[in-house]
Protein backbone atom coordinates (compact mmCIF):
# COMPACT_ATOMS: atom_id res chain seq x y z
CA UNK A 1 0.00 0.00 0.00
CA UNK A 2 1.41 2.77 -0.81
CA UNK A 3 1.45 6.48 0.59
CA UNK A 4 0.29 9.85 -1.06
CA UNK A 5 1.78 12.81 -0.52
CA UNK A 6 0.67 16.25 -0.89
CA UNK A 7 1.00 20.32 -0.15
CA UNK A 8 -1.32 21.14 2.83
CA UNK A 9 -3.04 24.59 4.43
CA UNK A 10 0.01 26.01 5.17
CA UNK A 11 2.68 24.47 3.00
CA UNK A 12 1.87 21.15 5.20
CA UNK A 13 3.56 18.07 4.32
CA UNK A 14 0.32 15.53 4.24
CA UNK A 15 0.69 12.34 3.99
CA UNK A 16 -2.26 9.54 3.49
CA UNK A 17 -2.70 6.10 3.58
CA UNK A 18 -4.97 3.59 3.39
CA UNK A 19 -9.23 4.30 2.14
CA UNK A 20 -12.40 4.60 4.02
CA UNK A 21 -13.30 7.17 6.86
CA UNK A 22 -10.55 9.68 7.86
CA UNK A 23 -8.32 10.05 11.13
CA UNK A 24 -6.40 12.94 11.10
CA UNK A 25 -2.69 12.40 12.94
CA UNK A 26 -1.63 15.24 14.98
CA UNK A 27 1.97 14.32 16.10
CA UNK A 28 3.98 15.39 18.91
CA UNK A 29 7.82 16.56 18.82
CA UNK A 30 10.57 14.84 16.96
CA UNK A 31 9.40 13.19 14.08
CA UNK A 32 6.16 14.20 11.73
CA UNK A 33 3.80 12.38 9.05
CA UNK A 34 4.10 9.00 8.33
CA UNK A 35 7.37 8.00 10.09
CA UNK A 36 5.07 9.51 13.48
CA UNK A 37 2.49 7.04 13.00
CA UNK A 38 4.45 4.55 11.72
CA UNK A 39 3.03 1.78 14.70
CA UNK A 40 -0.65 2.72 12.87
CA UNK A 41 0.10 1.59 9.76
CA UNK A 42 -1.80 -1.19 9.97
CA UNK A 43 -5.44 0.74 10.23
CA UNK A 44 -5.00 2.03 6.90
CA UNK A 45 -6.23 -1.51 6.01
CA UNK A 46 -9.92 -0.21 7.48
CA UNK A 47 -9.59 3.62 7.84
CA UNK A 48 -7.99 6.84 5.40
CA UNK A 49 -4.67 7.94 7.56
CA UNK A 50 -4.11 11.49 7.04
CA UNK A 51 -0.89 12.25 8.63
CA UNK A 52 0.33 15.69 8.26
CA UNK A 53 3.48 17.01 9.43
CA UNK A 54 2.96 20.66 11.18
CA UNK A 55 4.98 23.69 10.63
CA UNK A 56 8.83 23.11 10.28
CA UNK A 57 8.83 19.07 10.18
CA UNK A 58 9.74 17.05 7.19
CA UNK A 59 10.29 19.68 4.13
CA UNK A 60 6.66 21.41 5.69
CA UNK A 61 6.77 25.20 5.57
CA UNK A 62 8.28 26.54 8.65
CA UNK A 63 6.70 28.98 11.21
CA UNK A 64 7.14 32.59 10.06
CA UNK A 65 8.56 33.34 13.32
CA UNK A 66 10.70 30.27 13.87
CA UNK A 67 10.32 27.29 16.29
CA UNK A 68 6.68 25.77 16.98
CA UNK A 69 3.53 27.90 18.22
CA UNK A 70 0.74 26.12 19.19
CA UNK A 71 -1.66 28.79 17.46
CA UNK A 72 -0.56 28.99 14.35
CA UNK A 73 -0.33 25.18 13.59
CA UNK A 74 -3.47 24.76 15.49
CA UNK A 75 -5.15 27.24 12.69
CA UNK A 76 -3.84 24.72 10.03
CA UNK A 77 -5.09 21.77 11.46
CA UNK A 78 -8.60 23.18 12.06
CA UNK A 79 -8.17 23.66 7.76
CA UNK A 80 -7.33 20.01 6.95
CA UNK A 81 -9.87 18.82 9.18
CA UNK A 82 -12.94 17.58 7.26
CA UNK A 83 -16.47 16.59 8.19
CA UNK A 84 -16.68 13.10 9.91
CA UNK A 85 -13.48 13.34 10.49
CA UNK A 86 -11.46 11.71 13.64
CA UNK A 87 -8.53 13.22 15.15
CA UNK A 88 -5.75 11.39 16.94
CA UNK A 89 -2.64 13.59 18.58
CA UNK A 90 -0.14 13.14 20.89
CA UNK A 91 2.12 15.49 23.35
CA UNK A 92 2.25 19.19 21.85
CA UNK A 93 0.05 17.83 19.11
CA UNK A 94 -2.43 16.93 21.58
CA UNK A 95 -2.42 20.86 22.44
CA UNK A 96 -2.86 22.01 19.11
CA UNK A 97 -5.57 19.83 18.07
CA UNK A 98 -7.79 20.52 20.98
CA UNK A 99 -7.46 24.46 19.72
CA UNK A 100 -8.17 22.81 16.12
CA UNK A 101 -10.78 21.18 17.31
CA UNK A 102 -12.47 23.83 18.71
CA UNK A 103 -12.31 26.28 16.25
CA UNK A 104 -14.27 23.36 14.07
CA UNK A 105 -16.16 21.18 16.23
CA UNK A 106 -19.43 20.88 13.78
CA UNK A 107 -17.18 18.63 11.34
CA UNK A 108 -15.03 16.39 14.43
CA UNK A 109 -16.44 12.74 15.31
CA UNK A 110 -13.94 12.55 17.85
CA UNK A 111 -10.72 13.30 18.91
CA UNK A 112 -8.05 10.65 21.07
CA UNK A 113 -5.47 12.85 23.12
CA UNK A 114 -2.69 10.69 23.98
CA UNK A 115 -0.14 12.39 27.01
CA UNK A 116 -0.78 15.76 26.14
CA UNK A 117 1.58 18.41 27.47
CA UNK A 118 -0.94 21.17 28.60
CA UNK A 119 -0.28 20.79 32.15
CA UNK A 120 -1.56 24.53 33.10
CA UNK A 121 -5.31 22.35 33.19
CA UNK A 122 -3.82 20.48 36.15
CA UNK A 123 -1.20 22.60 38.06
CA UNK A 124 -2.97 22.31 41.10
CA UNK A 125 -2.44 18.50 41.15
CA UNK A 126 0.50 17.59 43.08
CA UNK A 127 1.40 15.05 40.47
CA UNK A 128 1.75 17.78 37.89
CA UNK A 129 3.04 21.26 39.88
CA UNK A 130 6.31 20.51 39.40
CA UNK A 131 6.59 19.48 35.98
CA UNK A 132 4.23 22.13 34.83
CA UNK A 133 7.23 25.30 36.35
CA UNK A 134 9.57 22.88 35.42
CA UNK A 135 8.80 23.08 31.86
CA UNK A 136 8.09 26.82 32.02
CA UNK A 137 11.54 27.65 34.37
CA UNK A 138 13.25 26.06 31.48
CA UNK A 139 11.32 28.22 28.65
CA UNK A 140 12.42 30.97 30.42
CA UNK A 141 15.31 30.32 31.00
CA UNK A 142 16.91 27.81 28.36
CA UNK A 143 20.44 26.73 27.78
CA UNK A 144 22.18 27.77 25.32
CA UNK A 145 22.99 24.88 23.48
CA UNK A 146 20.16 23.43 21.68
CA UNK A 147 21.67 20.05 22.30
CA UNK A 148 21.64 20.34 25.98
CA UNK A 149 17.98 22.34 25.49
CA UNK A 150 16.43 19.03 24.22
CA UNK A 151 18.18 16.86 26.98
CA UNK A 152 17.37 18.93 29.96
CA UNK A 153 13.49 18.73 28.48
CA UNK A 154 13.58 15.45 28.04
CA UNK A 155 14.79 15.07 31.19
CA UNK A 156 11.83 16.59 32.39
CA UNK A 157 9.14 14.76 29.93
CA UNK A 158 10.46 11.17 30.82
CA UNK A 159 13.40 10.67 32.78
CA UNK A 160 13.28 6.99 32.88
CA UNK A 161 14.24 7.43 29.26
CA UNK A 162 17.56 8.81 28.65
CA UNK A 163 18.39 9.89 24.93
CA UNK A 164 20.85 8.13 23.17
CA UNK A 165 24.23 10.15 23.19
CA UNK A 166 23.96 10.69 19.17
CA UNK A 167 20.53 12.06 18.44
CA UNK A 168 18.78 10.67 15.94
CA UNK A 169 18.15 13.10 12.93
CA UNK A 170 14.49 14.27 13.66
CA UNK A 171 15.27 14.83 16.98
CA UNK A 172 18.41 17.31 15.96
CA UNK A 173 16.13 18.94 14.05
CA UNK A 174 13.22 19.12 16.69
CA UNK A 175 16.83 20.47 18.83
CA UNK A 176 17.08 23.69 16.53
CA UNK A 177 13.16 24.78 17.16
CA UNK A 178 13.16 24.79 21.02
CA UNK A 179 14.70 28.78 21.04
CA UNK A 180 11.20 29.93 19.54
CA UNK A 181 9.26 27.01 21.32
CA UNK A 182 5.79 27.74 23.42
CA UNK A 183 5.84 25.02 25.91
CA UNK A 184 2.41 23.61 25.59
CA UNK A 185 2.46 24.29 29.56
CA UNK A 186 1.40 28.00 28.72
CA UNK A 187 -1.99 26.44 26.25
CA UNK A 188 -5.02 27.37 27.79
CA UNK A 189 -7.93 23.74 26.96
CA UNK A 190 -10.73 25.90 24.88
CA UNK A 191 -12.83 23.55 27.91
CA UNK A 192 -15.81 24.89 27.51
CA UNK A 193 -15.59 24.82 23.62
CA UNK A 194 -14.70 21.36 23.59
CA UNK A 195 -17.18 20.27 26.69
CA UNK A 196 -20.44 21.27 24.71
CA UNK A 197 -19.36 19.92 21.13
CA UNK A 198 -20.96 16.65 20.99
CA UNK A 199 -17.31 15.24 19.58
CA UNK A 200 -16.81 12.12 21.78
CA UNK A 201 -13.62 11.66 23.41
CA UNK A 202 -10.64 9.30 24.41
CA UNK A 203 -8.14 9.83 26.84
CA UNK A 204 -4.61 7.49 26.28
CA UNK A 205 -1.80 7.83 28.77
CA UNK A 206 1.21 5.41 29.14
CA UNK A 207 1.30 4.80 33.36
CA UNK A 208 4.96 6.02 33.31
CA UNK A 209 4.35 9.25 34.85
CA UNK A 210 2.03 10.76 37.73
CA UNK A 211 2.34 14.30 35.77
CA UNK A 212 1.05 12.93 32.66
CA UNK A 213 -1.26 10.89 34.76
CA UNK A 214 -2.59 13.94 36.25
CA UNK A 215 -3.16 15.61 33.21
CA UNK A 216 -5.01 13.04 31.06
CA UNK A 217 -6.70 12.39 34.11
CA UNK A 218 -7.74 16.19 34.21
CA UNK A 219 -8.75 16.36 30.92
CA UNK A 220 -11.09 13.21 30.93
CA UNK A 221 -13.03 14.58 34.09
CA UNK A 222 -13.07 18.41 32.37
CA UNK A 223 -14.03 16.89 28.80
CA UNK A 224 -16.15 13.72 28.99
CA UNK A 225 -15.51 10.69 27.29
CA UNK A 226 -13.43 7.30 27.96
CA UNK A 227 -9.93 7.24 30.05
CA UNK A 228 -7.14 4.15 29.01
CA UNK A 229 -4.03 3.59 29.94
CA UNK A 230 -1.61 1.39 27.79
CA UNK A 231 2.04 0.60 29.27
CA UNK A 232 5.05 -0.63 27.71
CA UNK A 233 6.46 2.94 25.78
CA UNK A 234 6.65 5.33 27.83
CA UNK A 235 5.62 8.69 27.28
CA UNK A 236 4.21 7.61 23.32
CA UNK A 237 1.48 4.65 23.80
CA UNK A 238 0.64 4.53 20.28
CA UNK A 239 4.03 2.83 19.75
CA UNK A 240 3.23 -0.44 21.60
CA UNK A 241 1.67 -0.60 18.20
CA UNK A 242 -1.33 -3.66 18.49
CA UNK A 243 -2.53 -2.52 21.98
CA UNK A 244 -2.52 0.99 21.36
CA UNK A 245 -4.45 0.45 17.58
CA UNK A 246 -6.96 -2.64 18.80
CA UNK A 247 -8.53 0.06 21.77
CA UNK A 248 -8.38 3.10 18.87
CA UNK A 249 -10.02 1.13 16.59
CA UNK A 250 -12.69 -0.40 19.29
CA UNK A 251 -13.14 3.41 20.21
CA UNK A 252 -13.79 4.79 16.70
CA UNK A 253 -16.12 1.94 15.47
CA UNK A 254 -17.93 2.82 18.90
CA UNK A 255 -17.37 -0.78 20.23
CA UNK A 256 -16.16 0.74 23.58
Amino acid sequence: MDISKYSGPGGMQVEELGAGKRIVFVHGGGAGGALAWKAQAPLAADWLLVMPSRPGYNGSTPNPLGGEDFDYDAALIAQLIQPGDHVVAHSYGAAVAMLAVAQVTDKVASLTIIESGTSDIAKDDPAVTAFHYATLGLAAQPPKNDEEFLRTLFRIIEPSRPLPPTLPPPLQAFARHLPKFRFPAAARVPEQALRNAGVRYLHVSGGHSPAYEGITNRLAERLGGQRIVIEGAGHMPQQTGEPFNTALAAFLRGDA
